[in-house]
């Protein structure tokens, strides 16, 4: 008798299971949702959302859905995604709020929600950066970021930080860049933890900062929201600086709380404006270009925007009150 309800379990198990995973293309015509809006033509396209690995095309095996009805099922849905980074097939999010990461490969379709590293037990994971051999956290109560392998396994921790609160990879100079948000300082390792230098402190001229939160490296530039100054600036991979622009308000082209930064194929800079749930579009001349979002739960609104991060012109948005993360194309313009 056991034996027929398992197998009737398993049967039922196997007929729920996906269909495939998620392609992130655009929807039909009659249903796309772009900026700016006709007869302007479109530069920002909603593709999709997800809150959980399901809503990826990522199911579990059967053996841990039948470990799931006696053991309980483990939560893999969001609470607050507060940071993402994306790299080739495999995405990370730092959760704080369930004190998780949650680490997704889309071409594996495999799901692991990485609660602990080692013997440290994360406690407000807030920051990632990945690559296709290493995944880097930053722990913003334990004021630590873990240097995790391919195989999530430890290999290095950065220590003797105040607040890191922001972390960006840039694979091709081989550096990791730490944004310290209670020291007023970003600092430089290489991709094995070891230190390289520092830039800034506490100040209102260029290369100095207050409360640094969020960073973006791209083309051998550096991206550093310099949030309380409300402004941004970039930087060489040397951290010599190069430019400074921003200031603060309400209306467009100007920042409120501003978080998440990241960087297109052609060098357009996107910031999360948090408090004005859109997202903000500049060219590094500091030229306001475009805004997305506005206040709301449907496709394409935002409910405190905070990470953000860009893979082949493809924008990820951490829709943190919204528990979920969005999903837009930028549409180059024709050549």
């Amino acid at each position: 008798m056991s034996r027929l309800i398992l197998l009737t379990i398993f049967l039922l198990l196997t007929a729920c299971s996906s269909t495939g995973p998620v392609t992130f293309v655009p929807a039909k015509d009659s249903q796309r949702i772009v900026w700016p809006s006709a007869p302007e033509p479109a530069r920002i396209e909603f593709i999709t959302a997800f809150s959980n690995a399901q809503d990826l095309g990522i199911e579990k095996s059967i053996f841990n859905k039948l470990l799931d009805l006696f053991t309980g099922a483990d939560d893999q849905n969001l609470a607050r995604p507060y940071a993402l980074a994306v790299f080739e097939n495999r995405l990370a999010i730092a959760d704080p709020d369930a004190a998780v990461v949650h680490l997704y490969d889309l071409k594996k379709q495999t799901y692991n929600r990485i609660e602990r590293v080692a013997e440290n037990q994360l406690e407000s994971p807030i920051s990632v950066a990945i690559d296709n051999h290493r995944l880097f956290i930053a722990d913003s109560k334990s004021n630590k970021v873990f240097v995790l392998d391919s195989n999530n396994k430890l290999q290095h921790i950065i220590e003797g930080l105040e607040r890191p609160t922001s972390l960006s990879l840039n694979p091709s100079q081989q550096r990791l860049f730490i944004a310290d948000t209670l020291a007023h300082k970003v600092f430089a390792y290489d991709l094995v933890g070891n230190y390289l230098f520092k830039i800034g402190e506490r100040g209102e001229n260029d290369l100095e900062f207050n409360y640094p939160s969020h960073l973006a490296a791209s083309d051998k530039k550096l991206f550093v929201n310099d949030t309380m100054n409300f402004r941004v600036q970039i930087f060489d991979s040397n951290g010599q600086h190069i430019s400074t622009f921003g200031k603060q308000g309400d209306a467009s082209g100007y920042l409120t709380q501003s978080k998440g930064i990241a960087v297109d194929s052609d060098g357009h800079i996107y910031i999360a404006d948090a408090l004005a749930n859109r997202v903000q579009i500049f060219t590094q001349n500091g030229e306001f270009l475009l805004e997305f979002g506005n206040t709301g739960r449907q496709h394409g609104e935002f409910q405190m925007p905070t990470g953000l991060a860009v893979w082949n012109d493809k924008i990820f948005v951490a829709d943190s009150y919204n528990q979920r993360i969005q999903v837009f194309q930028y549409l180059k313009v024709d050549e």
